[in-house]
């Protein structure tokens, strides 16, 4: 376990070791015990358990199959294993999902049924691009609002803060809004929301008339990244907004799908590199300063705004720029044929004088 530095890659590591040890019916100390003795057996079961599963699971699933038991004999100083050989059998993992980022029709559906937490957990993931592992740790004082002339255009959000990982993305106008409207919220039940205060929270049970409450509201408590998933992932499925394919994959992914719209609508207005940058992808040699990012970000913020009223402004905007465009050019016209009629009227009156001299001599 002291070779997992994330809770979440325990957890896989944990449950594909439970998965292998229930086909072989060993004890963790009786499958390093055995392979210790003769890594040829283990090798021979690997590839029964990777036939079994070859049709139940896809291959980067067996490729993480390969990948605990491998960290777990190493651990425990075992190195006798052929892993070339069980590497040629193990079926190749697709280097891209077939899974597609959710339309922002479905997204607006999802925010018409939302409650204003799970509203938040949306707006938070569109408009940002974190993974729903950011959110673990993640405090009220890692979100800082961005002003311009008196107005919030973005807010700044720190993404695994204190981590070697943390990086800093923003949030739009109507994703900050909906946290405020939240915190809002949970001031109104008695939290004394302060900078260190988890930016998402447990739920409580605000019944006063209840003998047993379930959740002091005065209390916050940080919702895990996992509860988060698990979470969005009933939310879907009792809204019924995602449909599975043959009954197993779905079109988009409960919480990634969104981070998937983010790139592809941030990538409408910015440049590749500057949306990887935004999502926490690692560039050792493009260092873009935080103000060139915030100018960047402004420019996406249009087409990463959910709500419909955006929409319908900016499409209100347009008209007008499109009206004083056509009212422009009608103006100018109207001043090319003003002009033109000025000189044919100078034209006419210089050929009226000539022709009245002609007649008086």
């Amino acid at each position: 376990m002291k070779g997992f530095h994330s809770d979440s890659t325990k957890e896989s590591y944990c449950k594909k070791l439970s998965q292998f040890l229930d086909f072989c019916k060993c004890t963790p100390d009786e499958l390093e015990s055995k392979t210790r003795k003769n890594a040829k057996w283990f090798q021979d079961v690997f590839i029964d358990y990777i036939e079994a599963r070859r049709k139940e699971v896809s291959g980067s699933t067996l490729h993480q199959f390969r990948d605990s038991l491998k960290h777990f004999f190493e651990m425990n100083d075992v190195d006798k294993i052929n892993w070339s050989k069980i590497a040629k059998i193990i079926p190749h993992a697709k280097k891209t999902g077939s899974d597609r980022a959710p339309t922002i029709d479905e997204i607006r559906m999802i925010l018409e049924l939302a409650d204003i937490r799970t509203k938040c957990i949306v707006l938070l993931c569109c408009s940002s691009g974190i993974r729903v592992g950011a959110f673990d740790g993640l405090v009220w004082g890692n979100i800082t609002p961005i002003t311009q002339k008196g107005n919030i255009v973005a807010a700044k959000l720190v993404a695994y803060h204190g981590y070697r990982e943390q990086y800093h993305t923003f949030v739009t106008p109507e994703c900050y809004n909906t946290l405020l409207q939240y915190r809002k919220l949970r001031e109104s039940v008695g939290e004394k929301v302060t900078s260190s205060s988890p930016l998402i929270r447990d739920t409580w049970d605000n019944n006063k008339y209840r003998k047993q409450k379930m959740e002091d509201p005065a209390i916050a408590k940080p919702l895990s990244s996992k509860s988060i998933a698990n979470q969005m992932g009933e939310f879907l499925k009792k809204m019924k907004i995602r449909e599975s394919r043959i009954g197993v994959n779905y079109e988009f992914k409960q919480i990634h799908g969104f981070r998937k719209y983010f790139k592809t609508n941030a990538e409408r207005a910015l440049k590749t590199i500057d949306v990887e940058k935004l999502m926490g992808h690692a560039e050792n040699y493009y260092k873009p300063s935080e103000h060139y990012l915030l100018e960047e970000y402004l420019k996406t913020v249009q087409y990463l705004t959910v709500s419909e009223a955006s929409d319908l402004k900016n499409k209100l905007e347009q008209q007008i720029v499109t009206s004083d465009k056509k009212v422009g050019e009608i103006e100018r016209d109207n001043i090319n044929l003003q002009d033109r009629l000025e000189r044919i009227e100078k034209n006419y009156s210089d050929l009226k004088q000539m022709i009245e001299r002609k007649i008086s001599v």
